[in-house]
């Protein structure tokens, strides 16, 4: 029906410009090359389609007046279509959908034209519930099967990729006249670039924001799809600073070998739906699409966010011009095109200022580092560009933490160069150990390669060196010395590269160094450095050694851990299993390595909600050191304390406790009062007193531990940070907030000053700080430390790790006690999400959330929806705690209120008498908690009748 009309359309203006003159009729060929230069200037700004068609029809005026004609039509449907009587067709019901009904939607207003289909913002029409969604249909006249097959195809990717910054797909199906449709989240949000420039972003906001939009892409790689049209306007951020992925009707699926074979709609300039101003070099040529393209657009992107411009401009230029200008010139540096010339438009001025900022100040931040990073993006070659996007994210994570990047060749003079911008102090001192460590790696590398008769003996004096080296690196581990953790990042990546490059023709050496440093790696938490050193380890020593060697089998541990602390659950199953299998096989099934790695199995058991598996792992390992050692021994209190803490994991406080007092007593009897390990053990047994609500007991017995670390480790030692964060938590619990944000601002400061900004263990000092500014009642200083957290927990841990379901669970909790019970409610369910992934039983923290969004949902008036989240989280409190503790009392307060809401008076009652009762033992009567479950008694009564009970609690005493 559209083709019908745009034919006569055309015959029209035929005619209307030359007198009595028939138009010609449009073959097949003629309107398909009209329809998809149409279509292609719809997916430009209004004011950029006039120099596409130029660009698309350099030879042929014919069809680009066709095409402009139509252009002009379509933007002025009440003047000249109105024209069009002639036809004999209702033009405003091809053009204009508004008020009409599809599916269970009203279309209210379009809001945007792809290649395939509009996009139209409609409401909920079937009176269920109120919600806008962003409904995509096909265009009419678009019902070829290559047409179809897209469509239809987007609709699918969409449904398999489940990403908080990905506009999510809701629903689909086909009009009454058989056009498909689907429906996704309807995003408010202005695109990326616009929405920094508006804002004020700096350079470093605008990193921070560029990685989000890396975690979303990277997800949807992982998922084996490729975007193929990254460009701003298909990043859109709201105005709470949410990024939302859009527009994926040309992402290819990797996994769809036949994919395309190139069709010319894709891959002729000026003719395809991707725009050349962000499409990689191989695009534009309409070679092979891989993730490399969107590694590509994703480097224009971040360009035109640092600079302001583009990194090659494309206006006037014609096809062939195009094609040559991105595959043979290479892009000038940011730094440079930023300060562009007097007179060009944006000014330098600007630009700089639209980066709060100024142009020489601009400049600077941009030269070095970020010139290099978006270079490196932008090479011709895919090859040569970053290898993924997460590494293209990690490299941004490594500049704004002050370390080397991967776009820059790592010389001495450039490492240098950034130690002394990160650490003025102590540059010398540095300089001194770098020297002694290079001298020491040289002497016996150059030994190694010049005396190899004796190699043998030399192999010995390195592996010396490497137990050296450790010693070495360790004192400027936080653990060992103040001060010294960055000089131990520098150490570290120095030692790496030599021992890299320099024992190549050692691989029983370098392996074993690779383990060293590795092992210190993950001691200061830089996995993303520990990891891949572990791996080539592993590696050397299975060429080495085959597949089965003691060697091998202490890599797979160790390597192992890193991936458990990395998030990364079932390859840390599997090297884990590896491990235990070997070390059984070479040293039988009961000995102190098997039993190592039991205990460290049942940990990672647990992280992936197996808790039965977990719970027997832990009890094998204890009872075999038990038979090995006696039950006086240190290894089987280390057991007894892990064995205690997955109980207190899992919400069993009595075993927990009986646990860890087990070990507490072996450590004493050990190792006498003023020792590390019995700290650890009162630091522990505190937490669980803490847990089951004992704060007066828990609290001498945490100030203990922190005093023992004090004194034998110094303040500012990781453990004793660590134990002066558990006991702000307990001051938190028991609404001591002033000394509470004392201790959390003074561990925030020590860990920046060690650790740096980009740090894991900065994400969760910062939510520790929101927390207690939330329960102050501080939303506004809240809400923006919570976002930091969340940030930083997805770089470093992944998205899907439970701890960035913990942050934004507490971003949600802020929400709620805000009174925003709108905004608390998708971040609840996100929480949620993550936690089922990260989870394969629900535990305590999924049934906090859950009961966090029935509780949003019924003051939000959505009850009904409420009740199963709320009985499910009870139900997960009740099967894991006890009857009288404080959080089995909140989840009868949340159900209570719930079925308060629904009018189920009978089942209500009890429910929120036994929380009341219970929530004024366990935490008093001014408790928030508390305070709301006695309100909704009060309305419970007052909705049936009875004044007398009602009055009770009417008012706190």
């Amino acid at each position: 029906m559209f083709k019908t009309i745009i034919d006569s359309f055309l015959s029209y203006l035929s005619m209307q410009n030359s007198g009595t003159k028939k138009a010609r009729a449009m073959d097949s060929q003629r309107w398909n090359k009209v329809q998809e230069l149409f279509e292609a200037a719809l997916e430009h700004q209004p004011e950029e389609r006039d120099v596409f068609l130029r660009k698309a029809c350099s030879n042929e005026p014919e069809l680009h007046r066709e095409v402009a004609a139509l252009l002009e039509a379509d933007a002025q449907p009440h003047s000249l279509l109105a024209n069009m009587s002639g036809v004999g067709m209702d033009v405003s019901e091809v053009f204009s959908l508004e008020g009409k009904q599809i599916g269970a939607y009203r279309i209210i207003k379009q809001i945007g034209a792809g290649g395939m289909g509009n996009v139209y913002l409609a409401g909920r029409a079937d009176g269920q519930f109120e919600q806008h969604v962003a409904l995509k249909l096909i265009k009419l006249g678009l019902r070829s099967e290559e047409i179809l097959k897209r469509f239809q195809s987007e609709r699918q990717i969409l449904a398999h990729l489940q990403h908080p910054n990905i506009a999510r797909l809701l629903d689909g199906g086909r009009t009454d006249d058989g056009l498909p449709f689907f429906t996704m989240e309807y995003v408010d949000g202005a695109p990326i670039n616009r929405y920094c420039d508006d804002h004020q972003l700096s350079v470093d906001e605008r990193l921070e924001l560029f990685q989000t939009v890396c975690a979303a892409v990277q997800y949807a790689h992982r998922n084996l799809v490729v975007h193929r049209d990254l460009k701003p306007s298909n990043i859109l951020v709201t105005n709470d600073g949410t990024v939302k992925l859009l527009d994926f009707g040309i992402a290819k699926l990797l996994r769809e070998e036949a994919d395309d074979a190139a069709p010319a709609t894709l891959t002729q300039i000026g003719q395809r739906v991707l725009t050349p101003e962000y499409a990689s070099p191989e695009q534009i040529r309409g070679a092979t699409v891989t993730t490399a393209s969107d590694v590509y657009s994703l480097g224009v992107i971040l360009y035109e966010l640092l600079a302001g411009r583009r990194p090659y401009e494309l206006s006037d230029r014609s096809p062939a011009e195009v094609e040559k200008l991105i595959n043979t010139t290479d892009p000038k540096k940011p730094s440079t095109v930023a300060l562009a010339a007097a007179g060009t438009e944006p000014t330098a001025e600007a630009i700089s200022l639209a980066r709060n900022t100024q142009p020489e100040r601009l400049r600077h931040k941009l030269a070095g580092d970020l010139d290099n990073i978006c270079l490196t993006a932008l090479r011709k070659e895919p090859e040569r560009r970053y290898s993924s996007v997460e590494q293209l994210s990690q490299d941004i994570a490594r500049h704004l933490a002050g370390l080397p990047v991967l776009a820059r060749p790592a010389t001495l003079r450039y490492r240098t160069q950034k130690f002394v911008q990160r650490n003025k102090i102590g540059v010398a001192a540095t300089a001194a150990v770098f020297v002694l460590l290079a001298g020491l790696v040289g002497f016996y590398t150059n030994r190694l390669a010049n005396e190899r008769d004796r190699a043998q003996l030399e192999a010995r004096k390195a592996e010396q060196v490497a137990a050296f080296l450790s010693d070495l690196f360790k004192i400027s581990e936080p653990s060992e010395a103040k001060g010294q953790t960055i000089t131990a990042r520098e150490l570290l990546d120095r030692g790496a590269e030599k021992i890299e490059k320099e024992l190549a023709g050692q691989p029983e050496v370098q392996a074993n160094m690779m383990e060293v440093i590795g092992t210190v790696y993950q001691s200061l938490a830089q996995l993303e450095a520990a990891a891949p050193l572990l791996e080539k380890s592993l590696a050397l020593r299975r060429e080495l050694h085959g597949d089965t060697h003691a060697d091998i089998a202490r890599t797979l541990w160790v390597l192992g851990k890193v991936k458990a602390e990395q998030g990364d659950y079932n390859a840390a199953d599997s090297l884990q299993q590896l491990s235990l299998a070997m070390r059984r096989e070479l040293f039988g099934r009961e000995n102190e390595e098997v039993a190592q790695t039991l205990s460290s199995l049942g940990k990672v058991k647990y992280q992936k909600g197996d808790f039965a598996a977990s719970d027997s792992l832990a009890h094998a390992a204890l009872a075999m050191r038990r038979k090995l050692f006696g039950n006086t021994h240190a290894g089987v209190a280390l057991n007894l304390d892990d064995l205690g803490w997955l109980m207190y994991e899992r919400g069993k406080l009595e075993a927990s406790d009986s646990l860890h007092r087990e070990a507490l007593a072996i450590r004493r009897e050990l190792f006498g009062e003023e020792n590390l390990e019995v700290a650890e053990s009162l630091n522990n047994l505190g937490a669980t007193l803490y847990a089951k609500g004992e704060y007066a007991q828990a609290e001498p017995l945490m100030r203990q531990a922190l005093a023992i670390r004090r004194k034998l480790l110094g303040e500012d030692h990781p453990l004793t940070t660590y134990n002066l964060g558990n006991l702000a938590v307990l001051l938190e619990a028991k609404r001591e907030y002033a000394e509470a944000e004392l201790h959390y601002r003074d561990i925030l400061e020590k860990h920046r000053q060690k650790l740096g900004e980009a740090h894991p263990v900065i994400a969760d000092d910062l939510t520790d700080l929101a927390r207690v500014l939330t329960a102050k009642g501080d939303f506004d200083a809240a809400e923006p430390l919570y976002r930091q957290a969340i940030v930083l927990h997805r770089k470093s841990r992944g998205e899907n790790h439970w701890l960035v379901a913990y942050a934004l669970n507490s971003l949600a909790t802020m929400f709620y006690e805000k009174g925003d019970f709108a905004a608390a409610i998708p971040v609840y369910k996100n929480a949620i999400a993550i936690y089922s992934k990260a989870w394969k039983t629900p535990n305590q923290r999924t049934g906090s959330s859950l009961l966090g969004l029935a509780a949003a949902l019924t003051e939000n008036g959505n009850a009904a929806e409420a009740e199963p989240l709320a009985r499910k989280g009870l139900q997960i409190f009740r099967d894991s705690m006890a009857a009288g503790h404080w959080q089995v009392a909140r989840a009868e307060s949340v159900l209570g209120g719930c079925l308060l809401a629904l009018h189920k008076f009978d089942e209500a009652e009890p429910l929120l008498l036994s929380g009341y009762e219970t929530l004024k033992v366990k935490r008093g009567d001014d408790d928030a908690l508390t305070r709301r479950t006695r309100a909704l008694l009060y309305q419970l009564y007052r909705a049936i009748g009875k004044a007398q009970q009602a009055a009770q609690f009417e008012a706190l005493p």
